[in-house]
C-alpha cells in the first residue's frame, strides 16, 4: 500500500511540474512586451512632442535618449522613460536594418533606435531570449515601421 502511495505521490508531482508552465518564459514575455509598449509609447511622444526620440541597448539594458541642441541626451526625471535593466540571463540579439549590431555596455550616449518625430522607426528585430527556457520573443517594426510583438516560437 505504501509503494502504492509513493508511485502516485511521484507521479503527481511530475504532473503538476508539467502543467506548472515555464516561468522564466513569463518573466521573458513580460520584459519582451514592457520594451514593445515603452517603445510604441516613446514613438508617440516623438510625434507629439515634435521631438526626436531614441534608444540605446546594451547587452544589459536599454535608456531613452532625447535629441537637443547640445546632441543625445538621456531623459532624466521620467519615471516612465527611465534606464531600465534586463533581468541577469536574458538575451538580447539585435537586428538593425538587415545587420546584426554588437551590442556594446558604454557610457557613451549613442543612439540604437531612432524614434523621428515624423512618425517613422529605425527598422529592426530584437530577439529576447534566456538560458533557463527554450521561448523567445521577438519586438520588431512591421512593414510599416509600426512596432510589433509577437511569441517567436510561433
Amino acid at each position: 500500500m505504501l509503494v502504492v502511495v509513493a508511485i502516485i505521490g511521484i507521479v503527481l508531482t511530475f504532473a503538476v511540474l508539467a502543467i506548472g508552465g515555464d516561468r522564466r518564459a513569463e518573466e521573458l514575455e513580460r520584459e519582451s512586451r514592457l520594451f514593445a509598449e515603452l517603445l510604441r509609447m516613446a514613438g508617440e511622444q516623438a510625434v507629439l512632442r515634435g521631438e526626436e526620440w531614441a534608444v540605446q541597448l546594451d547587452p544589459e539594458g536599454y535608456r531613452f535618449l532625447l535629441y537637443t541642441d547640445e546632441g543625445w541626451r538621456t531623459l532624466e526625471g521620467d519615471e516612465l522613460f527611465r534606464p531600465r535593466e534586463l533581468a541577469e540571463d536574458t538575451w538580447l540579439r539585435v537586428e538593425l536594418e538587415g545587420r546584426d549590431l554588437d551590442l556594446e555596455k558604454t557610457r557613451d550616449i549613442k543612439p540604437t533606435l531612432l524614434l523621428l518625430s515624423s512618425g517613422e522607426t529605425s527598422p529592426f528585430v530584437a530577439e529576447f531570449s534566456a538560458d533557463d527556457t527554450e521561448r523567445r520573443f521577438l519586438v520588431q517594426t512591421d512593414d510599416r515601421l509600426q512596432i510589433e510583438w509577437q511569441d517567436g516560437d510561433q
